[in-house]
């Protein structure tokens, strides 16, 4: 907390200076306490010499994220007089800087005395830190979650030194997952259609559906454990073909990590036209619109 809030809320220069000689408060950095062994990210950013921003601070805030442990700060000073988020006697990369971190540059921090960036300039950060599809999966989770408004979002990539509003031409509020939205991109790089969470009656909402009927599941990381979900979706692959669909259902691990050969199966079964409706699929009453 700054010594400012601590101020406003009644506690006098003699109260802190014994609380921190007793070890009930640590100071953090000049004009900065908190309470001893907090490891919190906002601690480390603050020790630092900065603020949490980016990556760091919209992870707290449940969005979506590739996997990045590196500690985003914003900051306005020379790196010279950085230190490490470990340890304030110590310079920012010495040894014990695990993981690394990421410093952005600020001319002047709009969150004094908050240990954080505003959110919406930490949303932006995004665009120029992180890959274009990293970038893309946050901003498809910030809308869906409705943390930030299609409006908001578009003027704080407005608002960067050089704009990146272009960016919301490849965003998709309706996407679920990370997992959706790589997907999507990837297969939008091949110009294949595809929407994102589309109703199918009488099954639900499924995550993406390339064409007219090949349907694409992905399973969170989370989901092999669950025994429950495993059986109800194999119910709903079940439900989906018999009403004319075809379903591949893929993993997190093979999304991540294996998504050219998902593709190739996709191809294979758009380059063979199957992603439409034929005419025998309209002869037998399956050719619906979602």
């Amino acid at each position: 907390m700054h010594i400012r809030t601590l101020r406003a809320e009644g506690t006098s220069e003699n109260d802190l200076r014994r609380a921190v000689r007793v070890g009930e408060v640590e100071r953090i950095r000049q004009g900065w306490y908190g309470l001893p062994g907090d490891t919190s990210d906002e601690v480390r950013a603050l020790r630092v010499g900065g603020r949490l921003t980016c990556v760091s601070l919209l992870r707290m805030h449940g969005v979506w994220l590739m996997p990045d442990t590196r500690l985003h700060v914003a900051v306005s000073v020379a790196r010279s007089r950085l230190c490490s988020p470990a340890d304030r006697a110590s310079g920012l990369g010495s040894s014990t800087d695990r993981p690394s971190v990421v410093t952005h540059w600020q001319p002047r921090l709009l969150n004094p005395l908050e240990p954080t960036e505003m959110f919406d300039d930490a949303a932006a950060c995004l665009a120029i830190c992180l890959p274009r599809d990293h970038a893309i999966v946050a901003f498809d989770s910030l809308l869906n979650s409705k943390l930030l408004s299609p409006e908001r979002l578009r003027a704080a990539l407005a608002g960067l030194p050089d704009s990146h509003e272009w960016m919301l031409n490849l965003v998709d509020a309706g996407c679920g997952s990370g997992l959706e939205t790589l997907a999507r991109l990837n297969l939008r790089r091949r110009h294949i259609r595809v929407r994102s969470q589309v109703h199918i009656p009488p099954v639900g909402w499924i995550d993406l559906l390339i064409g007219d009927r090949l349907v694409l599941e992905l399973d969170s990381r989370a989901h092999h454990t669950d025994s429950a979900a495993y059986e109800r979706d194999r119910s709903r692959d079940l439900a989906l073909i018999e009403r004319g669909y075809l379903v591949i259902r893929v993993t997190y691990r093979s999304v991540m990590q294996d998504w050219p050969a998902i593709e190739r199966a996709i191809l294979t079964v758009v380059r063979r036209k199957e992603h439409r409706w034929q005419p025998v699929h309209r002869a037998a009453g399956f050719a619906t619109a979602p």
